[in-house]
Parts: structure tokens; C-alpha cells; sequence
């Protein structure tokens, strides 16, 4: 039996890596969405910000390089730490602050590929989702593994990945 919660675990972290690695060697304009809770006098709680934006983020204000910052990251992010941005104005680097939107909880603890029925269609976020809700969604998907960033082109969510899918 623990033999078994070994293999579950390393295949696990396995995943979690990769997923990792996706989401943080994107630093094109709409890069992928990271979730995370970060730490200000001015705000403390959940928030997602483009990986692109974060990278410049601690570029301009801790002086890291693309490698230190993707290491730190990965790591931060697998630990769950709490990011501190010291007095830097979230919305300055694009910090969207998550709200505690209980219908999108309710809705995620149906499963994932229930969750993203609901809010999506195929890839795409369906319309009438407002930006307090989305911002949920994607610290939802985050939580899920599951990629999500702007569209360049149309300006909507996307999600990467489909569950249970290869491309």
C-alpha cells in the first residue's frame, strides 16, 4: 500500500513539474496565468497575474534573471508561499486580487471536467462572465493544472488543455 501512495505521489509531482515548466517559460505578451497569494500593506490575499507580468515584476524591482526567476518560482509555487510585493500597487503590475466567489467554489467541486463545461465552451470562456468571476475561474484552473491565458487575436480566455486530452 505505501509502495502504491509513493508511485501516485511521484507521478504527481511529476505532473506538477510539467505543468510548472509550461506555465513559466511563457513570457510572450498574453502569457499564461499563475496563481498565487501575494503580500502588500495594501492588499493580502489571492491573486493572478500573467507570467510575463510577474517576471518583469521582480526583473525591475528584485533584479533577477529569467533562469533565478523560474527556478524561485517553480519552487514558490510548489510550496505555496506567499509572495511579498513590499508597497508596489497590484494593479501598476497587473495583480487581478481574487474575490471569494462561492458559486465558482461550488461549481469547482464538482469535478474539473464538470467545471469546465460550466464556464467553458470547447477552450474558449463562455460570454457573460464578469471580471470578479474570471478572475476566480483562473485561480480555479491554476489549482486544476490546467493552463489558461488571453487569446492574442480575440482578446477571451483560453484554456491550453483540455482535461483528459494530449494536445
Amino acid at each position: 500500500m505505501n509502495l502504491f501512495i509513493l508511485i501516485l505521489f511521484s507521478s504527481c509531482m511529476k505532473q506538477d513539474t510539467a505543468f510548472y515548466k509550461k506555465v513559466l517559460n511563457d513570457f510572450k505578451d498574453y502569457s499564461y496565468f499563475l496563481a498565487l497569494e501575494v503580500k502588500s500593506p495594501h492588499y493580502t490575499g489571492l491573486a493572478v497575474i500573467e507570467n510575463d507580468d510577474l517576471y518583469s515584476f521582480f526583473r525591475q524591482t528584485g533584479r533577477v534573471d529569467k533562469v533565478q526567476y523560474q527556478s524561485s518560482m517553480q519552487e514558490k509555487l510548489i510550496n505555496k508561499s506567499v509572495i511579498d510585493i513590499g508597497n508596489e500597487n497590484l494593479k501598476r503590475w497587473n495583480f487581478i486580487s481574487v474575490p471569494n466567489k462561492k458559486i465558482v467554489k461550488k461549481n469547482a467541486a464538482k469535478g474539473v471536467e464538470e467545471f469546465i463545461k460550466i464556464y467553458f465552451d470547447g477552450r474558449v470562456l463562455k460570454d457573460g462572465v464578469n471580471d470578479k468571476e474570471r478572475a476566480a475561474i483562473i485561480f480555479k484552473l491554476f489549482e486544476f493544472r490546467i493552463p489558461s491565458k488571453i487569446d492574442d487575436e480575440t482578446g477571451y480566455l483560453v484554456i491550453s488543455v483540455l482535461p483528459g486530452s494530449s494536445k
